[in-house]
């Protein structure tokens, strides 16, 4: 695994980064702000960089920004992540092995939250992640279901 803190990017950019989000559309400039100048959240995961390891015990999530990335299970491709999708849900809320394997099929520009992290932001601002992280949820849930039970 390789990731690397993206230290050289300047604060006005990884502010217009945010600011593109749709689920940050309801933080004030202020809150955007604060997530933008925390330098150490912000990844850049190279191509073919296998940045999440099935059964690893990592209580982080990633939001991707930018890029793609294949969930692999037990090897066999299992879902396809791409920008405004949360990956690694499962072990940051339940603080358990990893489920699946995550390899990024681009570039990725990506913010990862560990929960020490993720505890120091405003309630407010938790509130809204964690509505993103149900919804992404869902539509896993759905995609699953799809696969599993196609019209």
């Amino acid at each position: 695994m390789s990731k690397q803190v993206l230290k050289k990017i300047p604060n006005f950019n990884a502010y217009e980064i945010v600011n593109r989000f749709a689920m940050f559309d309801e933080l004030a400039p202020e809150d955007k702000r604060l997530i933008s100048n925390n330098q150490n959240i912000f990844y850049f995961i190279p191509d073919q960089d296998q940045f999440i390891v099935e059964g690893d015990i990592e209580s982080s999530f990633y939001l991707l920004l930018s890029g793609s990335a294949q969930v692999k299970h037990n090897r066999i491709d299992y879902d396809e992540l791409k920008a405004g999708d949360i990956v690694g849900i499962n072990g940051f809320i339940h603080d358990i092995p990893r489920t699946a394997a995550v390899v990024a099929t681009t570039d990725i520009l990506a913010i990862k939250y560990s929960r020490f992290q993720f505890k120091k932001l405003p309630p407010h601002v938790r509130e809204i992640i964690k509505d993103h992280m149900l919804e992404e949820l869902t539509k896993r849930i759905d995609r699953l279901n799809m696969a599993l039970h196609p019209e």
